[in-house]
């Protein structure tokens, strides 16, 4: 499975990277940032781009935020991915990529969201 981050800024760039840090090399998963000075054409050739590196390999395609032109150029390409998901964060990219699946993608999302005033006496006790 082939894997397209996709964001506002550097923002995907970064999260590749700090994946890099945690699971080594990622070479199946590619990047692709909008930046101010580009127009929604320019971003859509490097995100057709992308999709040509991948075309035998089914892509799925996590961006930062719904109704974002990022995510508004990838739906135009929902019947070419494996999936297209929103709300890109760490976790997300780390479970597709471990599992190379996207069966849990949304529930391990979730699943790793706390509030950590909450969670400290808990996390306290564990550590005795």
């Amino acid at each position: 499975m082939q894997l397209i981050l996709i964001s506002h800024g550097d923002f995907c760039q970064g999260l590749k990277q700090t994946a890099e840090m945690i699971l080594g090399e990622l070479p199946y998963v590619q990047t692709v940032s909008l930046y101010p000075e580009e127009s929604v054409e320019d971003f859509q050739q490097k995100f057709e781009d992308a999709l040509k590196i991948s075309a035998n390999i089914p892509a799925v395609v996590l961006c930062d935020i719904m109704g974002g032109t990022p995510c508004n150029v990838a739906m135009r390409y929902l019947d070419h991915l494996a999936g297209l998901y929103s709300g890109m964060n760490l976790p997300m990219v780390i479970s597709v990529v471990s599992e190379q699946s996207t069966d849990s993608l949304l529930s391990d999302a979730k699943g790793q969201i706390y509030d950590v005033r909450q969670q400290l006496p808990q996390l306290q006790c564990d550590d005795d």
